[in-house]
Protein backbone atom coordinates (compact mmCIF):
# COMPACT_ATOMS: atom_id res chain seq x y z
CA UNK A 1 0.00 0.00 0.00
CA UNK A 2 1.24 3.16 -0.60
CA UNK A 3 -0.54 6.87 0.30
CA UNK A 4 -1.27 10.14 1.13
CA UNK A 5 -3.80 12.23 3.42
CA UNK A 6 -4.12 16.06 2.72
CA UNK A 7 -5.64 18.20 5.13
CA UNK A 8 -7.34 20.95 4.09
CA UNK A 9 -5.61 24.76 4.01
CA UNK A 10 -3.41 22.96 7.35
CA UNK A 11 0.50 23.81 7.19
CA UNK A 12 1.57 20.71 4.70
CA UNK A 13 -0.07 21.39 1.12
CA UNK A 14 2.00 18.69 -0.09
CA UNK A 15 -0.38 16.05 2.56
CA UNK A 16 0.82 13.40 4.71
CA UNK A 17 2.49 10.20 4.31
CA UNK A 18 0.69 7.01 5.07
CA UNK A 19 2.29 4.63 7.59
CA UNK A 20 -0.70 2.11 7.87
CA UNK A 21 -4.02 1.08 6.39
CA UNK A 22 -5.83 -1.87 7.25
CA UNK A 23 -8.54 -2.27 5.13
CA UNK A 24 -10.73 -5.31 7.25
CA UNK A 25 -14.45 -6.49 7.04
CA UNK A 26 -16.46 -7.45 9.34
CA UNK A 27 -19.68 -10.03 8.47
CA UNK A 28 -22.36 -9.40 10.79
CA UNK A 29 -25.41 -11.56 12.63
CA UNK A 30 -27.89 -10.09 10.04
CA UNK A 31 -25.69 -11.76 7.62
CA UNK A 32 -24.29 -7.94 6.35
CA UNK A 33 -21.13 -7.29 5.32
CA UNK A 34 -19.07 -4.03 6.59
CA UNK A 35 -15.76 -2.27 5.83
CA UNK A 36 -13.64 -1.28 8.85
CA UNK A 37 -10.77 0.45 7.60
CA UNK A 38 -7.58 1.86 10.16
CA UNK A 39 -5.70 4.48 8.83
CA UNK A 40 -2.27 5.59 10.92
CA UNK A 41 -0.10 8.55 8.99
CA UNK A 42 2.91 9.00 9.53
CA UNK A 43 4.01 11.77 12.36
CA UNK A 44 3.19 15.65 10.67
CA UNK A 45 6.75 16.39 10.28
CA UNK A 46 8.36 13.23 8.93
CA UNK A 47 8.94 14.59 6.19
CA UNK A 48 9.66 18.51 7.02
CA UNK A 49 8.58 20.75 9.76
CA UNK A 50 7.22 24.66 8.23
CA UNK A 51 7.91 27.98 9.84
CA UNK A 52 5.50 28.72 12.28
CA UNK A 53 3.30 32.11 10.18
CA UNK A 54 3.77 35.45 12.49
CA UNK A 55 0.68 36.47 11.64
CA UNK A 56 -1.76 33.40 12.29
CA UNK A 57 -5.28 33.60 13.45
CA UNK A 58 -5.91 29.82 13.75
CA UNK A 59 -4.48 27.35 15.54
CA UNK A 60 -5.53 25.05 12.45
CA UNK A 61 -2.13 26.97 10.87
CA UNK A 62 0.31 26.42 13.62
CA UNK A 63 2.91 23.76 12.56
CA UNK A 64 4.17 23.48 16.16
CA UNK A 65 0.66 22.53 17.09
CA UNK A 66 0.32 20.10 14.66
CA UNK A 67 3.34 18.26 16.12
CA UNK A 68 2.18 17.97 19.76
CA UNK A 69 -0.34 15.53 18.30
CA UNK A 70 2.43 13.29 16.56
CA UNK A 71 0.34 11.95 13.90
CA UNK A 72 -3.32 11.17 12.59
CA UNK A 73 -5.56 8.07 13.89
CA UNK A 74 -8.68 7.07 12.09
CA UNK A 75 -10.15 3.71 13.26
CA UNK A 76 -13.96 2.85 13.73
CA UNK A 77 -15.61 3.54 17.12
CA UNK A 78 -17.61 0.64 17.11
CA UNK A 79 -17.48 -2.73 15.93
CA UNK A 80 -18.48 -1.64 12.29
CA UNK A 81 -18.53 1.01 9.90
CA UNK A 82 -18.86 1.20 6.10
CA UNK A 83 -22.42 -0.77 4.63
CA UNK A 84 -20.41 -2.71 1.99
CA UNK A 85 -22.75 -5.66 1.24
CA UNK A 86 -25.78 -6.98 2.09
CA UNK A 87 -27.64 -10.68 0.20
CA UNK A 88 -29.84 -8.67 -2.06
CA UNK A 89 -26.81 -6.02 -2.84
CA UNK A 90 -23.38 -7.23 -3.01
CA UNK A 91 -20.10 -6.01 -3.58
CA UNK A 92 -18.01 -6.74 -5.94
CA UNK A 93 -14.13 -6.96 -5.60
CA UNK A 94 -13.58 -7.49 -9.38
CA UNK A 95 -16.08 -5.33 -11.39
CA UNK A 96 -13.83 -2.20 -13.20
CA UNK A 97 -16.35 0.37 -12.28
CA UNK A 98 -16.09 2.56 -8.86
CA UNK A 99 -18.03 1.83 -5.61
CA UNK A 100 -18.73 4.67 -3.54
CA UNK A 101 -19.87 4.23 -0.24
CA UNK A 102 -20.80 6.89 2.40
CA UNK A 103 -21.51 7.50 6.27
CA UNK A 104 -22.80 9.89 8.73
CA UNK A 105 -23.87 12.59 6.21
CA UNK A 106 -24.47 16.19 7.33
CA UNK A 107 -26.45 18.00 9.03
CA UNK A 108 -26.35 15.56 11.68
CA UNK A 109 -28.87 15.07 14.39
CA UNK A 110 -28.28 16.54 17.87
CA UNK A 111 -27.51 12.69 19.42
CA UNK A 112 -25.55 11.39 16.43
CA UNK A 113 -22.94 8.77 16.86
CA UNK A 114 -19.78 8.93 14.94
CA UNK A 115 -18.75 6.00 13.05
CA UNK A 116 -14.94 6.69 13.38
CA UNK A 117 -12.66 7.75 16.34
CA UNK A 118 -11.12 10.39 14.66
CA UNK A 119 -7.52 11.94 16.88
CA UNK A 120 -5.97 14.77 14.59
CA UNK A 121 -5.20 17.63 16.74
CA UNK A 122 -6.37 15.58 20.04
CA UNK A 123 -9.76 13.65 19.96
CA UNK A 124 -11.66 15.64 17.18
CA UNK A 125 -14.63 14.30 14.68
CA UNK A 126 -15.10 13.33 11.68
CA UNK A 127 -18.24 13.08 9.36
CA UNK A 128 -19.82 12.96 6.08
CA UNK A 129 -17.65 10.09 4.45
CA UNK A 130 -17.45 9.08 1.01
CA UNK A 131 -15.32 6.13 0.41
CA UNK A 132 -14.59 5.19 -3.48
CA UNK A 133 -13.23 1.55 -3.94
CA UNK A 134 -11.78 1.27 -7.75
CA UNK A 135 -9.98 -1.79 -9.00
CA UNK A 136 -6.47 -1.24 -10.74
CA UNK A 137 -5.68 -3.47 -13.59
CA UNK A 138 -3.40 -5.81 -11.42
CA UNK A 139 -6.52 -6.70 -9.30
CA UNK A 140 -5.15 -4.23 -6.44
CA UNK A 141 -8.10 -1.25 -5.30
CA UNK A 142 -7.07 2.63 -4.82
CA UNK A 143 -9.66 3.83 -2.41
CA UNK A 144 -10.74 7.64 -1.95
CA UNK A 145 -11.72 9.13 1.22
CA UNK A 146 -13.15 12.52 2.60
CA UNK A 147 -14.85 13.42 5.42
CA UNK A 148 -15.12 16.62 6.98
CA UNK A 149 -13.61 17.80 10.11
CA UNK A 150 -15.06 19.17 13.25
CA UNK A 151 -12.08 19.97 15.87
CA UNK A 152 -14.21 19.21 19.22
CA UNK A 153 -10.74 18.77 21.12
CA UNK A 154 -10.84 22.94 20.76
CA UNK A 155 -14.18 23.35 21.88
CA UNK A 156 -15.69 23.66 18.11
CA UNK A 157 -18.80 22.08 16.94
CA UNK A 158 -19.38 23.02 13.15
CA UNK A 159 -17.42 21.08 10.57
CA UNK A 160 -15.03 23.77 9.26
CA UNK A 161 -12.31 21.64 7.81
CA UNK A 162 -11.63 18.52 5.68
CA UNK A 163 -9.57 15.51 4.68
CA UNK A 164 -8.93 13.64 1.28
CA UNK A 165 -6.79 10.47 1.52
CA UNK A 166 -5.57 8.93 -1.56
CA UNK A 167 -4.33 5.03 -1.13
CA UNK A 168 -2.55 2.84 -4.23
CA UNK A 169 -2.13 -0.78 -3.66
CA UNK A 170 -5.08 -1.51 -1.36
CA UNK A 171 -6.08 -5.16 -0.93
CA UNK A 172 -8.83 -6.67 1.70
CA UNK A 173 -6.93 -8.54 5.12
CA UNK A 174 -9.31 -10.15 6.24
CA UNK A 175 -13.08 -10.48 7.44
CA UNK A 176 -14.25 -11.17 11.39
CA UNK A 177 -17.37 -13.25 11.75
CA UNK A 178 -19.71 -13.66 15.11
CA UNK A 179 -18.23 -15.93 17.64
CA UNK A 180 -21.38 -18.36 17.48
CA UNK A 181 -20.30 -19.31 13.77
CA UNK A 182 -18.39 -21.76 12.35
CA UNK A 183 -15.78 -20.84 9.23
CA UNK A 184 -17.75 -22.84 6.73
CA UNK A 185 -20.83 -20.88 7.81
CA UNK A 186 -19.42 -17.51 7.57
CA UNK A 187 -17.59 -18.63 4.25
CA UNK A 188 -21.25 -19.93 3.25
CA UNK A 189 -22.64 -16.01 4.15
CA UNK A 190 -19.79 -15.00 2.42
CA UNK A 191 -21.01 -16.13 -0.88
CA UNK A 192 -23.71 -14.23 -1.11
CA UNK A 193 -22.14 -11.14 -0.20
CA UNK A 194 -18.91 -10.91 -2.18
CA UNK A 195 -16.94 -12.30 -5.65
CA UNK A 196 -13.90 -13.42 -3.96
CA UNK A 197 -15.24 -16.01 -1.41
CA UNK A 198 -12.85 -18.84 -3.14
CA UNK A 199 -9.74 -16.33 -1.59
CA UNK A 200 -10.44 -16.95 1.80
CA UNK A 201 -9.37 -19.07 4.34
CA UNK A 202 -9.50 -19.75 8.27
CA UNK A 203 -6.57 -18.03 10.24
CA UNK A 204 -6.43 -15.58 13.25
CA UNK A 205 -6.12 -12.19 13.72
CA UNK A 206 -5.96 -10.12 17.00
CA UNK A 207 -6.72 -13.49 18.92
CA UNK A 208 -10.05 -14.09 17.35
CA UNK A 209 -10.72 -16.27 13.88
CA UNK A 210 -11.29 -14.80 10.90
CA UNK A 211 -10.97 -15.74 6.92
CA UNK A 212 -7.95 -13.81 5.47
CA UNK A 213 -7.87 -12.92 2.14
CA UNK A 214 -5.10 -14.91 0.52
CA UNK A 215 -6.02 -14.15 -3.59
CA UNK A 216 -3.80 -11.47 -5.46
Amino acid sequence: MRGRIWFQDNPWPEGHAIATFEWTAGLDDNGHLWFDPVLITEDYDAERMPEEPPDRTREWDSPELWTNYEGCLIEPLDQHAFLAATPGSPFSFTATEPRTLTLDPLPEPPDARHAFQFHLLGHDTCADHTFVITRQPDGHHRIDWTARIALTYAGETEYLHAFRAELHDCVPTHITYPAEMTPDQAHHHLTDLIDIHHHLTPARADGRPVLRYTGP
